[in-house]
């Protein structure tokens, strides 16, 4: 067991030392050209509402309007209250801020765990369920922006940069698509699971196995909460608004900086925000500065103060404000982020474990 636990706090000990390199590391990247009085002057001379504008967008966003999606994927698990899923939302977002490594994402359904007395399981599921349905939204308005808004005048290494970026979204929206076709084909009659996917899991370790298969049973439990096309509708425009309005809180940033364009260019900003997102630094630290500052000089001529400015504002802007309410709602709750982020052991969908007082009972038969 001590040998386990030594392990295991090694690995976490790597996790963070990574995290925090790579933040180092984009950081000196992304400020290490930079003429500091410039980047200030842009800063102190944006405008002041379009920034309002843009911060009362994001808190919309997030956590209202995500927290009210986040609703939809939790129909099994059980029925928490708007209050406990937007002070799990804010404090998983203070956690990805405050914390290396992503920890944000065990945070978030961990607090609503032991706020509204759910399994973690299903609700770690749904935030993988959340993702998925995340990334594809995010490339579908990608794709809405390279139709008919992309620069037309691009050098030959920028017309290479966004034709490689462009196929990249392509095949990894393909591929997503096809992945939860296949998730929801299995969610549509659970005995498939056990026909198609079981034997891919007895070679692995039993506790492995095990594991995964609960995660995997959790997750369809996730998908067949949306029981009907109408659910899955209401899922998916519920996505697109939030992503749209995500988009808009870029687009009202750049017109503080006099950065006039289409609104869909946004979404192109938006894309390449979600890149430097996906580098596990904490709350994206490094990655979102240098991906977003590159997106602006690289594509649309920005120049390299502005678009450092944008980037500092920008990023502050959608992690500062739910930070701080998430701190607000640990405090009140009694909470730290510390255990939070101890990494919790999922219980099966069939387990005794603790449950909504409107929570159905579990769908699934024991394996």
């Amino acid at each position: 067991m001590g040998y386990h636990r030594h392990v295991a706090a090694s690995g976490k000990t790597l996790r963070v030392a990574i995290s925090l390199s790579l933040a180092a590391i984009l950081l000196v990247l992304f400020l290490r050209t930079l003429d500091f009085a410039a980047v200030g002057r842009a800063i102190a001379a944006a405008h002041v509402g379009w920034l309002v504008v843009a911060t009362a967008a994001g808190l919309l966003g997030t956590p209202l309007f995500r927290s009210w999606r986040w609703a939809l994927l939790l129909k099994k698990a059980g029925r928490p209250s708007a209050l406990q899923l937007n002070s799990a939302t804010a404090i998983g977002f203070a956690a990805s801020t405050l914390l290396p490594a992503r920890a944000g994402e065990i945070v978030r359904p961990v607090a609503l765990a032991k706020t509204a007395g759910l399994p973690v399981a299903p609700c770690l599921a749904s935030i993988a369920l959340e993702r998925l349905i995340d990334l594809v939204t995010v490339i579908i308005l990608f794709v809405v922006y390279a139709i008919g808004w992309a620069p037309s005048r691009m050098g030959g290494d920028e017309a290479g940069r966004f034709e490689l970026l462009r196929r990249s979204a392509s095949l990894l929206g393909l591929g997503t698509l096809l992945g939860l076709a296949f998730l929801v084909f299995l969610a549509a009659k659970p005995e498939r699971t056990d026909r198609l996917v079981k034997p891919l899991l007895k070679p692995l370790p039993a506790k492995i196995g095990a594991k995964l298969e609960s995660i995997l049973l959790s997750f369809l439990d996730g998908l067949g909460s949306l029981g009907s096309l109408r659910e899955v509708l209401v899922v998916a425009a519920a996505s697109l608004f939030l992503w749209t309005l995500i988009g808009f809180q870029i687009w009202a940033t750049m017109r503080a900086f006099d950065l006039v364009f289409p609104f869909p260019v946004a979404f192109f900003v938006l894309t390449w925000a979600v890149l430097g997102l996906a580098i596990p630094t904490p709350g994206g630290v490094g990655g979102y500065h240098t991906a977003v500052a590159y997106a602006l000089t690289g594509f649309y001529d920005v120049s390299k103060n502005t678009a450092a400015a944008f980037a500092l504002v920008s990023h502050a802007l959608s992690f500062v404000p739910i930070t701080l309410l998430g701190l607000v709602f640990l405090v009140v709750g009694g909470f730290s982020l510390r255990s939070l982020a101890a990494e919790p052991k999922p219980e099966p969908w069939n387990s005794p474990g603790p449950t909504s007082p409107d929570a159905p009972p579990a769908s699934r038969p024991p394996a």
